[in-house]
C-alpha cells in the first residue's frame, strides 16, 4: 500500500511512544536497521483492548449462550408439543436428554478438529448446521422425528462448546484473558433467562392462535415458533464471525505468519482507529509455549484419533486416575441433579401452579397429573389442542434464571475468600439438603425456594472445572477437562431420563435420590487435594 505524505514520521512517532519497552533503542523499534519481532503475546499487549475484544467477547457470549439454548429449549415446549405429538414421559425425558447425548458424543471430534482445521471455521459450520437442524426440528411430525432433529442439533451445537473458549483465549494476554472468561461464561445465565422470557410472550397465545398448515398435514403450535426463537442467538453467531478473523494464535502456529499480521492489524485498526499503514507490527515470532504447541499440533494431525487415546489412557492410570474419577463424579452428579431436573420444571409447574391454595406437595400434585392421564387413557379420552399452559410458569423460571446469575456473580465475588474446594462443598450440601427437603414442603412458595437452591448447584460447575484444572499436569489438562465436562452433560442425559421414568414411579425417589446424590459428592469433594 502506498503511503502518504509524512507516514514513515507518523509510524516513527507512535514507535517512539508505544514501542519503548520493546525496543532495544529510541529508532523505531529496530535492531541494526532491522524491524523489532515481537512475540504474539507482547503484539496483544501493543494493540491492547478495545472495540475488537468488546465485539469478540459478544459473538463468544452468544455462541456459550446457544449451547444453553439448543439443550435447554425442550423443556419450555413439552408441555405444549404434549398433544400435538402424543408425548409420554418417557417421550419427554428422551427429548430432553436427546440434544445432551449429542453434545456428549461429539465433544472430542470437535476439539480434535478446531485444533486441526481452526477455530473460526468450526464455529461457523457448527452454527449453521446446528440452525438448520433446529429450523427442521420445529416442522416435526412424529415425536421421533423430533427426538433424532435435537439429537442432530446437539452433535453440532458441542462444536461451539468445544471451541469458543479457546477462540476467545487467543484473542487475550495473560493478564486479561481469565477475567473475559469469565465473562462469556455469564451468557449461558443469560441463556437460562431469555428461554423462559421468550416463552412467556409465545407459547400461552397457543390459545388464541390455531394455525394449520395444509402442504405438511399439520397444526402449526406456537411452540414450533418459539423453538425458532430460541435459535437466534445462532442468526447472531453468523453474522458476528463472519466479520471475526481465525484466531491469530492458531495462525501463528500453523506458519502463515502473513495472515497473522493481517488479523493483528485488524485488531489494532478497531481499537485504535488508525489506517492499516499506520500499523507498526512487521515481525511476529514464536515463543517458547507456542512453539511447544507447534510441536503438540503436529503429533495431533499426524496420529490423528490415536493421539486422543494416548492424551486419554494416561488419565485412566495412576497417579492420575484417582482425580479423573472423582471429579467426573462430581461433574455427572452435579450435571444430574440440576439439568436432569430443570429441564422438567416447566412442565410440572404447568400443573403445580393450579394448587399453589392446597397445601400440596410437589410429589402430590406429580400423583395428580399421573393419575388423570391415566384415566383419560382408559377412557380412550384425546386431550384437547393445545393443551392450556399457564404463563406464570415461565415467569417463574425466569427469576430462577435471574437468581442462578446472581449465583455466578456470588462465586466470582468469595471464590478467593472461601477457597474453591470448600465453596464447591458448601453448594453441594446445601442444594441436596434442600433437594431432599422439597418433600416435605407443601406449601407452594417455600417450595419453589428450596428447589430454586436444590438446582443452583448447577452454577457450581465453572468452580468445579477450576479445581479440575489443578488436578492435572499441564500435557494432560485439556484432555482432562473435555473429558469432565463430557461425563457432565452424560449426567444431564441419565437425570432427565431417571426424572421421566421416576415420575410415573417414585416422584419421592427423584429427591431422595438426587438431593443424596449431592450429598454424596459433598463428601467426595472434602478428599480433592487443595484448598
Amino acid at each position: 500500500m502506498r503511503q502518504p505524505p509524512n507516514a514513515e514520521s507518523q509510524t516513527i512517532e507512535i514507535h517512539h511512544i508505544q514501542l519503548r519497552h520493546y525496543a532495544s533503542n529510541d529508532t523505531g523499534g529496530c535492531n541494526n536497521g532491522k524491524p523489532h519481532s515481537y512475540s504474539y503475546n507482547e503484539a496483544l499487549e501493543l494493540i491492547g483492548n478495545g472495540k475488537f475484544q468488546t465485539f469478540l467477547l459478544f459473538v463468544c457470549g452468544f455462541c456459550l449462550m446457544s449451547v444453553i439454548n439448543e439443550t435447554l429449549n425442550m423443556g419450555f415446549i413439552i408441555s405444549a408439543a404434549e398433544c400435538d405429538l402424543h408425548l409420554t414421559f418417557s417421550d419427554k425425558g428422551m427429548l430432553n436428554g436427546a440434544a445432551f447425548c449429542g453434545v456428549v458424543i461429539s465433544s472430542h471430534f470437535w476439539g480434535f478438529l478446531s485444533d486441526t482445521w481452526g477455530r473460526r471455521k468450526v464455529i461457523l459450520l457448527a452454527t449453521s448446521v446446528s440452525l438448520a437442524f433446529s429450523v427442521l426440528s420445529s416442522f416435526a411430525v412424529h415425536v421421533w422425528m423430533l427426538i433424532i432433529t435435537r439429537f442432530l442439533v446437539g452433535v453440532f451445537i458441542s462444536g461451539n462448546a468445544a471451541t469458543t473458549y479457546a477462540y476467545l483465549a487467543e484473542f487475550h494476554t495473560d493478564k486479561t484473558r481469565a477475567k473475559v472468561i469469565s465473562w462469556a461464561a455469564m451468557f449461558m445465565a443469560f441463556g437460562m433467562i431469555y428461554l423462559p422470557f421468550v416463552a412467556y410472550f409465545i407459547i400461552p397465545l397457543d390459545n388464541h392462535f390455531e394455525l394449520y398448515s395444509s402442504s405438511l398435514g399439520m397444526r402449526y403450535g406456537l411452540w414450533r415458533f418459539y423453538l425458532l426463537l430460541s435459535s437466534l442467538t445462532s442468526v447472531l453467531i453468523i453474522g458476528g464471525i463472519l466479520g471475526l478473523p481465525e484466531s491469530g494464535k492458531f495462525l501463528l502456529t500453523s506458519g502463515e505468519h502473513d495472515k497473522v499480521l493481517e488479523v493483528l492489524s485488524q485488531m489494532y485498526r478497531w481499537n485504535k482507529g488508525v489506517p492499516d499503514y499506520m500499523f507498526p507490527i512487521k515481525s511476529i515470532t514464536l515463543d517458547a509455549i507456542d512453539s511447544a504447541f507447534v510441536e503438540q499440533r503436529k503429533r495431533e494431525i499426524n496420529q490423528g484419533l490415536r493421539y486422543v487415546w494416548e492424551q486419554t489412557v494416561p488419565l485412566f492410570r495412576p497417579p492420575l486416575v484417582g482425580n479423573t474419577v472423582r471429579a467426573s463424579f462430581l461433574m455427572f452428579g452435579l450435571f444430574m441433579a440440576s439439568s436432569g431436573v430443570f429441564m422438567w420444571m416447566p412442565d410440572i409447574l404447568n400443573t403445580y401452579v393450579n394448587f399453589k391454595d392446597a397445601k400440596l406437595t410437589i410429589c402430590d400434585v406429580v400423583e395428580i397429573i399421573h393419575n388423570n392421564r391415566t384415566q383419560m387413557s382408559a377412557q380412550n379420552i384425546v386431550t384437547s389442542c393445545p393443551v392450556s399452559i399457564d404463563a406464570s410458569i415461565f415467569m417463574i423460571t425466569t427469576i430462577m434464571g435471574i437468581l442462578f446469575l446472581a449465583c455466578y456473580i456470588l462465586n466470582g465475588a468469595v471464590i478467593n475468600l472461601v477457597g474453591k474446594k470448600l465453596l464447591l462443598n458448601i453448594w453441594y450440601v446445601v442444594c441436596g439438603v434442600c433437594g431432599v427437603a422439597a418433600l416435605w414442603t407443601s406449601d407452594f412458595y417455600l417450595t419453589l425456594l428450596v428447589i430454586v437452591i436444590f438446582l443452583a448447584v448447577g452454577c457450581c460447575g465453572s468452580v468445579l472445572s477450576a479445581i479440575s484444572v489443578d488436578l492435572f499436569p499441564t500435557n494432560y489438562r485439556a484432555m482432562a477437562l473435555c473429558l469432565i465436562l463430557m461425563t457432565g452433560r452424560l449426567g444431564a442425559m441419565v437425570g432427565s431420563n431417571v426424572v421421566g421414568f421416576l415420575l410415573t414411579l417414585n416422584c419421592e425417589m427423584i429427591f431422595i435420590l438426587l438431593g443424596g446424590l449431592l450429598i454424596v459428592c459433598a463428601a467426595i469433594g472434602t478428599t480433592l487435594p487443595g484448598k
